[in-house]
């Protein structure tokens, strides 16, 4: 098939871009998952559109994949177009506007931000995935959600148009956004408004703090999703877990981890994403004979479920 695509007066070879049948475990923080049919890795906005397109005129499904820490893949893989954004990472800094291309890991743009003597986002460290992902699901920790500081987003449709929208605290809510679920939106850029500081030690040690406490509750002891389930409202999912003696419960390699309730880990790097979903619909089945509380999954369930 023919798949050069002519953008801005210049020729994209998509034959450089795409894969075809790529392995995605390595894609997800748990390590588990099958192939993707086609696969790129789109490094700007122009082969970022051009992959639309083809996508478009080959009638695939597109499915966006980040740093993969919130995302359960199928083990039967993921039909279509995958387009992994994690090289899409240039970042720009206007003053105390922090703005950041949506694959660059959370994590490296908070150290980017210090960096440049601004703070804000420090209590969020340690927390795995891209700044798209972390923005789709709200992600927060330490009292401070990702939209506290959040000023823009600039995301494309699939028809390869390119939307800002000037986001707004009322918008979101605990681990939701006006992203969250949308299957037919790219996020491609955030922009932040900081605090600009000269105190960069304190906040870099502010970081690693809330990073140290992370580890401490065993989210980097084995490959996992770190916390599968959301909160109920004035509980939570990890205490309800743990009342029920679930902690260390395994399904072939898939565990429960022993130090907290709501993570669940490929402890010995075999688990299949199945193991992993048994392993979910049975923590749902006992917290609910126990303590009556029907538990969400916070996570997404991506491929041929």
């Amino acid at each position: 098939m023919a798949i050069n695509v002519r953008n801005s007066g210049e020729k994209i070879n998509l034959e450089e871009l795409l894969e075809q049948g790529v392995s995605l475990s390595e894609h997800t923080t748990i390590h588990t998952g099958g192939k993707a049919d086609w696969a790129a890795y789109p490094s700007d906005f122009e082969e970022l559109r051009a992959l639309l397109d083809f996508a478009k005129e080959q009638k695939l499904p597109v499915t966006i994949l980040g740093g993969g820490s919130n995302s359960l893949i199928s083990d039967e893989g993921i039909a279509g177009l995958t387009i992994i954004t994690t090289h899409l990472t240039r970042l720009h800094i206007s003053g105390e506007l922090f703005c950041v291309r949506c694959g660059l890991s959370l994590d490296r743009a908070i150290d980017r931000s210090i960096e440049a003597g601004l703070s804000g986002l420090e209590n969020l460290g340690g927390i795995p995935g891209t700044i798209g992902g972390a923005i789709c699901g709200n992600s927060g920790a330490n009292k401070v959600q990702i939209s506290d500081l959040l000023y823009y987003v600039d995301y494309m449709t699939l028809d390869g148009k390119l939307h800002r929208m000037q986001t707004h605290a009322d918008e979101f809510s605990y681990r939701h956004s006006p992203f969250s679920g949308s299957a037919d939106t790219i996020l491609y850029e955030a922009g932040f408004r900081l605090i600009p500081t000269t105190q960069t030690s304190d906040v870099r040690l502010r970081k690693e703090e809330a990073k140290k406490r992370r580890k401490e509750d065993g989210q980097y002891d084995n490959p996992s999703l770190g916390c599968v389930f959301r909160n109920p409202a004035g509980m939570s999912a990890g205490k309800l877990i743990e009342d029920c003696d679930l902690k260390g419960t395994r399904i072939e390699g898939a565990a429960i981890s022993n130090r907290h309730g709501n993570i669940i880990t490929n402890f010995n790097g075999k688990a299949t994403s199945q193991n992993i979903l048994e392993l979910i619909n049975q923590v749902k089945t006992v917290v609910k004979q126990k303590h009556d509380v029907s538990l969400e999954t916070e996570i997404q369930f991506i491929g041929r479920w």
